[in-house]
């Protein structure tokens, strides 16, 4: 009787694990959190529970980088803008449109001019509607040096010099003149560029101020003679040659043994333009009516070994003179004249000798004309600053105010192809 009582007991425990198992898995929600851990591990669960929570928000509050794209093209007639994708290696093409957003690098509304060739963006989603982009703005992640003449390109080690740091230029990076990609050897050492990079890397070169070329036919009059192409190129003639210069609008000028005139030429990037001199000549030989202003009394000024008087106006054939300014206590000049224009006039400014043999300026503003109005300029032939720059024979100063102080910046200019 005793092992049937006990027995009903045990199936009666039984039975009610087994319901109470059944409701649990049927009606009830189970809010524990099961984490498997091993050795220690259970002891500080709850500080592991605070680390993951920790990586988590730092995960959440990292953006994800975006990518980056070049701009080849924006074609304003067209509406779109030509990209190319630096993770892909390739050129896509996008719609833009009205409701297109161009922003800067600080989130702000910016012009699509600004977007030029050479510029590092990333892109929005595309718009619903018109399939068009819906933002393109600046990359906040680069650096950018802007129409920059000063830098070197060691085109053997790959890398571009600026501001005394080196930045490796790599496969990658792209060249562009206007919207057409060139070759890192196309890039004049005048040219002005803008570079664009990421860290120590350049991932986008674009020419800002190209180079052209002028191309001297029919010299003959004029060999042995000066070229003036603007205010800051000179060059000696030298039969039929090729000057390189950066693109622009200049006053082409040329003086000899009585023959001379000028030509004004605009020079485009990459382009050669012919300048015939034979056609520059005019009729000769031709005379500059030249008037002296003496800032020093008792000056004597000598043209070709000859005294003038500097109180009348002296007519003065074109070409190249030797002048002469001798005043006691003044430095004097020794200087050569180009004269290339109808009138002209001159002031003598002297520099006084001090006690200790140097010199001050007596006046600080030499005037020839302007060359825009006067083609006439006088040479420095005993002052040399050191070797110039050079290009194709011609010499470029490009750190002085020509309108302003034109005697004396020609006399440095060009005081080494005079010897």
């Amino acid at each position: 009787m005793r092992g049937i009582f006990t027995k009903k007991w045990s199936n009666l425990i039984v039975l009610s694990v087994i319901c109470a198992g059944a409701l649990l898995g049927c009606g009830y929600r189970n809010n524990a959190t099961v984490t498997n851990y091993t050795g220690s591990a259970l002891q500080n669960s709850s500080q592991d529970t605070g680390e993951v929570e920790n990586q988590e928000a730092q995960t959440e509050a990292e953006p994800e980088a975006l990518e980056l794209y070049i701009v080849e093209n924006l074609d304003m007639t067209d509406e779109t803008i030509a990209l190319y994708s630096i993770d892909s290696d390739q050129q896509l093409r996008y719609k833009y449109n009205m409701t297109t957003k161009f922003l800067n690098k600080y989130g702000s509304t910016d012009t699509w001019a600004e977007f030029t060739t050479g510029t590092v963006v990333s892109i929005g989603d595309f718009l619903p509607a018109s399939g068009a982009l819906s933002q393109v703005q600046k990359s906040a992640d680069v650096w950018m040096y802007e129409d920059i003449s000063k830098y070197s390109i060691d085109a053997s080690r790959n890398l571009i010099t600026i501001d005394g740091k080196n930045y490796k230029i790599t496969d990658k990076t792209k060249v562009y003149s206007d919207s057409a990609k060139i070759l890192l050897e196309n890039i004049g050492k005048d040219d002005a560029i803008t570079v664009t990079g990421k860290d120590k890397e350049v991932l986008s070169i674009a020419i800002t101020t190209g180079h052209g070329f002028i191309s001297l036919v029919n010299t003959s009059v004029f060999d042995g003679s000066l070229i003036f192409i603007g205010n800051k190129i000179v060059s000696m003639v030298n039969g039929n040659e090729t000057i390189e210069v950066p693109e622009g609008t200049y006053l082409v000028t040329v003086a000899n043994n009585g023959w001379g005139g000028s030509q004004e030429i605009t020079v485009n990037r990459d382009e050669n333009i012919l300048v015939d001199l034979d056609l520059m000549k005019g009729d000769g030989p031709s005379y500059c009516l030249m008037t002296f202003l003496v800032t020093v009394p008792e000056t004597y000024v000598y043209i070709d070994g000859k005294i003038v008087d500097t109180n009348e106006p002296q007519y003065v054939q074109y070409g190249s003179h030797k002048l002469v300014v001798k005043c006691s206590g003044y430095k004097a000049w020794r200087k050569t004249l180009v004269v290339n224009s109808e009138t002209a006039e001159i002031t003598l400014a002297m520099e006084a000798e001090t006690e200790s043999g140097t010199t001050t300026n007596e006046t600080s503003n030499e005037t020839a004309g302007e060359a825009s109005e006067q083609a006439q300029e006088i040479i420095d032939e005993t002052v040399s600053n050191g070797p110039e720059e050079e290009t194709a024979g011609s010499s470029i100063k490009s750190d002085y105010d020509y309108e302003v102080d034109y005697l004396s910046t020609i006399s440095d200019l060009i005081s080494n192809l005079m010897n």
